[in-house]
């Protein structure tokens, strides 16, 4: 390159950036005129809607709800729109920005390329204004859609229809009135327009359901009699719906096979299926709730229900469904006019409907209260309290002839109750499974235990995670569920389920909570599943190998410790963590926290250390300082020293590797025993090392045949009140170290018995030293 002048090296600079704009901007215009052509699109469609909008506006929800739908989805295409073209924008200004600033003695191409840029810019600056201002049109038109709909919602709901005292008054006021609605009534229900072709198929499969139903509960109830089935003693709480599937089931099957029937195939009047659909849900419900609430049954947090509170119990429970029962027929639209000859409500079946709410109101209202007296999360939560107000502004209403409001909190209160049992089903029946396998209370659970090699001490690895996604799920599912109950528009319903779906950003960070809670079961699993393959490589495959117990032990805590490690970045990977934005952090973190991870760091590295080099392993006898006992448990960053008393001592490991530690048991277990023994003066010295080497060589766990740790007697000295002679021996286990030094001192006791040689004990010489007291002075 040293041979091309300045001014060349600029012109082929220039010529490669023509070239490569050249070849851009065919695609750029062609861009253009498709954009160009999908904002005419999108504008004729916001036309429309906005049009449909004027003419629909405060008629109908559904046509709003449709409305919403379509204006959503052209906000999103005007926003791709804006996106799009800021990027081809801050691209072409790019551009230009390469070309540098206008100069006179610029070359005619590059003037030229720079004149086209800058319309281009231009063009592209005018489809952004209208990309926004199309944007705009939706949005507003969204807000105003939203914003009818609530109000006819709000309009709809709080409609005012004829009070109680109206419908008293005409009925026992004006004559004739009962005759003709009743009539009317009954002309209603003679002249229903069924398909009964479909209504019998439905009928013909609910009586097959419930035929199977009351034969599969016989045969369970005898089975169930004979011998007690292992569920109980795994979730008394699953135990409880086992039962209640035992005794309910028949009547489930019936309405629940002929709700799906008339599902498929309607038979005309919707409020049959309602029907069905209700007496399926009542079935479930109290059949659960009469299981748990026997004296039998052993739940935790259920106090079981006495003679007296269960007859009060089923009494308005059985209330409740019968007068619910009820009102979903009268509350049908059937039964909205007198009379066919005139359209106006009928004072009788208003009278009538607002009699069953009361009584559903009340009966709820009783049947919650003393339900809170045997269920504590109720009492926990207030729950009876809530309701209780709920209904009752649900009965004044419906007194006061707001109907349809009345409805709605009678609908989220029933609703709710029974998302509230599923959801206490759901965490409680799993939280009983996961505390049996923690604690092995049944055999099979004993027998999973043993399969993961865990101590009678130790919980299931990975279980918490598997705890936290059940938690994650159920809750989450209640709240969506629980929102959509009370009046959440399916519009944003559908969005929230997507923002689950599709995941939502914090700080730079795209968090996806079903893709978390995959990583939290995928973690929970593989844990487990570590825990697994570590007992089958300790107890199978490293048996097999010529590998020193050391090694072993180091392979295993090794792989335990480097399976944890890819499960959780496994587990981090499903969950759709990215690792780069986790390298960014840690090295952000490293610096700031460096400082106080020190020790931890040095402690994991000892670990390290210790599982490899193996200067102390499982089960050795040691000394650090002032601890001494049995090595329990070595992890990567303490040791756990069992004392001689069944306490624990933990110390880290930093301080085993910089400090001294004695190991009685590093390469063999064989230790070395001195015992001082002292006799009397007088005493035939010869005999009594005699004596010593028999006792110390007739002892089953003294070593004799090793010429290295034989046997040694010694004569010390004379000492102030004995001869002092000392045994030193080794011993095959140092562990029985205490049990041999007892029974080598008794043989000795006993043959120094036998042969007369006495042992001393220290004896002292006192002289008393007896003065005369002086006599006294003469004083004559």
């Amino acid at each position: 390159m040293s041979q091309f002048t300045p001014p060349l090296i600029h012109a082929w600079r220039t010529l490669l950036l023509l070239t490569c704009l050249t070849l851009a901007l065919p695609l750029q215009a062609a861009e253009t005129e498709l954009s160009n052509l999908k904002l005419d699109d999108l504008s004729s469609q916001l036309d429309i809607a906005e049009t449909t909008f004027l003419q629909q506006s405060g008629r109908d929800i559904n046509h709003l709800d449709s409305l919403t739908a379509t204006t959503v989805g052209l906000e999103e295409r005007a926003q791709t729109c804006i996106t799009q073209q800021e990027q081809q924008q801050a691209q072409t200004q790019q551009a230009i920005d390469s070309l540098g600033k206008a100069n006179t003695d610029d070359a005619a191409d590059v003037k030229g390329k720079r004149e086209e840029l800058t319309d281009q810019k231009q063009q592209i600056d005018k489809t952004l204004s209208q990309c926004r201002l199309l944007h705009l049109r939706a949005t507003t038109l969204l807000e105003e859609t939203r914003r009818s709909r609530q109000a006819l919602l709000k309009q709809q709901l709080f409609a005012p229809a004829a009070s109680v005292l109206t419908y008293l008054s005409i009925i026992l006021l004006e004559s004739g009135v009962w005759k003709t609605e009743i009539n009317g009534i009954l002309r209603t229900f003679s002249s229903l327009p069924l398909n009964w072709t479909n209504l019998w198929i439905a009928l013909a499969y609910g009586i097959t359901g419930l035929s199977a139903g009351i034969f599969w509960s016989i045969q369970k109830r005898r089975q169930y009699r004979e011998t007690m089935p292992p569920i109980h003693a795994t979730s008394p709480t699953l135990a409880a719906v086992w039962i209640s599937l035992l005794r309910f089931l028949p009547f489930a099957l019936f309405a629940g096979v002929a709700a799906l029937s008339l599902y498929f195939s309607p038979c005309g009047v919707p409020i049959i299926l309602q029907f069905m659909l209700a007496l399926l849900l009542f079935s479930l419900s109290y059949g659960v709730m009469h299981s748990l609430l026997r004296r039998a049954g052993q739940v935790d947090g259920v106090v079981p229900a006495n003679k007296q509170a269960g007859h009060q119990l089923y009494f308005w429970a059985r209330l409740l469904i019968a007068a619910t029962l009820i009102g979903i027929v009268f509350h049908s639209p059937l039964l909205d006019s007198a009379s066919h000859e005139v359209n106006t409500p009928s004072s009788l079946v208003g009278l009538i409907r607002v009699v069953i709410g009361t009584l559903i109101g009340f009966a709820l209202a009783r049947l919650i209260w003393l339900m809170s007296d045997h269920f504590l999360f109720i009492q926990r939560t207030r729950l009876h309290w809530m309701a209780g107000a709920a209904l009752l502004i649900a009965v004044a209403s419906l007194w006061l002839g707001y109907r349809n409001f009345a409805v709605f909190l009678f609908t989220g209160v029933f609703g709710t109750l029974f998302l509230l049992l599923a959801a206490w089903l759901s965490l409680k029946i799993p939280t009983e499974i996961f505390d049996g396998l923690d604690e092995g209370r049944t055999p099979w659970q004993q027998r999973l235990r043993k399969q993961l090699g865990l101590r009678s001490t130790q919980i299931v690895p990975g279980l918490l995670w598997l705890r936290l996604a059940n938690t994650l799920v159920v809750s989450g599912l209640f709240l969506i569920l629980s929102l959509r109950l009370w009046g959440m528009p399916e519009q944003n319903f559908t969005l929230l389920l997507s923002t689950l779906a599709n995941g939502f950003k914090i700080a730079g960070f795209t968090l996806e909570p079903l893709r978390i809670i995959g990583g939290l079961l995928v973690l929970s699993l593989l844990v487990s599943l570590t825990q697994v393959f570590k007992k089958n490589l300790a107890e199978s495959w490293l048996r097999r190998t010529t590998l020193s117990k050391g090694a072993r032990e180091a392979i295993t805590t090794v792989s335990g410790y480097s399976g944890i490690l890819v499960a959780i970045l496994l587990g981090l990977s499903v969950a759709g963590i990215e690792f780069k934005n986790l390298a960014i952090i840690a090295g952000a973190l490293s610096v700031g926290i460096g400082f106080g991870l020190q020790n931890i760091v040095n402690n994991f590295v000892s670990g390290l250390i210790l599982l490899f080099e193996r200067p102390i392993r499982r089960g050795d006898w040691i000394k650090v300082g002032a601890a001494e006992g049995y090595v329990r448990d070595i992890s990567i960053r303490s040791t756990t020293i069992q004392t001689f008393d069944r306490s624990d001592i933990i110390v880290p490991n930093s301080e085993i590797i910089s400090g001294q530690v004695t190991n009685m048991m590093l390469n063999d277990n064989f230790g070395r025993l001195i015992l001082p023994i002292g006799v009397a003066y007088g005493s035939d010295t010869e005999r009594v090392m005699e004596i010593l080497r028999e006792a110390a060589d007739a002892h089953p766990l003294v070593i004799k045949e090793r010429t290295d740790m034989k046997i040694n007697v010694f004569f010390l000295g004379f000492g102030d009140n004995a001869l002092s002679f000392e045994v030193r021996c080794f011993i095959r286990d140092i562990e029985a170290k205490t049990a041999v030094i007892s029974d080598l001192n008794l043989a000795i006791d006993k043959a120094f018995r036998h042969q007369g040689v006495e042992i001393p004990f220290p004896q002292r010489t006192v002289h008393l030293v007896k003065e005369v007291p002086a006599k006294p002075a003469d004083l004559g």
